[in-house]
């Protein structure tokens, strides 16, 4: 009778220690390992996950990035969770480089210091052709970030975009509302963008462009 196949959790702890891997991971390698749950979501929520000090490593963001570029287990996952962990462009750089990464539908990067340079290379990146859930919530992400999503020739299946607590403000929601490749999206939570024209949320309420939206936040 052919043998059930461990789940994640399964081959963390099992006496094989990580599958038979265990002997060629490095410390860090094994918190990411322990992390990536049922092998479909890579989910890292905080820098002191990998600090043994309490402090975080100055080139924290650009390592990390770099350890899940070349790591083989990320192969099978379909959602890529990664949060307060200083990524910064470099980071996003590095990630949408890697010949590892698969293409994944559920992308959250919220607290990143993303910037717009980050977004930039984020919203060029043919990797995130899939995405249909986007998190960016407070990256420091401007009216000229926004324009980069919204001209993403990339992020066309998005349905669902957080983009809380950035500073897109007026410009930002218009160049959105003025979107003709995030047609489909039917939720955007705007929430602290400093988006206070009415014409920007009439823009919004009223698109001709974001015909599919059913839910809409702006505060």
């Amino acid at each position: 009778m052919q043998e059930k196949l461990k789940n994640w959790e399964e081959l963390c702890n099992d006496g094989d220690n990580y599958g038979g891997e265990g002997q060629n991971l490095s410390p860090k390698e094994k918190i990411l390992f322990e992390n990536i749950k049922d092998k479909k979501i890579l989910k890292i929520q905080d820098a002191y996950l990998f600090s043994k000090t309490g402090k975080i490593e100055e080139n924290h963001g650009r390592e990390l990035a770099e350890m899940i570029a070349n790591f083989p287990f990320v192969k099978t996952i379909s959602s890529l969770i990664i949060t307060h962990n200083r990524l910064g462009p470099e980071g996003i750089q590095i990630l949408t480089s890697s010949s590892i990464l698969p293409k994944v539908n559920y992308l959250h990067l919220g607290s990143n210091d993303l910037g717009d340079d980050g977004i930039q290379i984020l919203a060029h990146a043919e990797m995130f052709s899939d995405v249909k859930t986007l998190n960016l919530e407070c990256n420091g992400i401007t009216a000229n970030g926004a324009r980069a999503l919204a001209t993403s020739p990339f992020l066309t299946q998005v349905e669902h975009l957080n983009l809380v607590d950035n500073r897109i403000g007026d410009d930002g929601a218009l160049a959105i509302a003025n979107s003709d490749n995030l047609s489909n999206l039917n939720y955007l939570h705007l929430g602290g963008n400093r988006v206070k024209s009415e014409e920007a949320k009439s823009a919004l309420k009223s698109s001709t462009k974001l015909t599919k939206l059913e839910k809409l936040k702006i505060f």
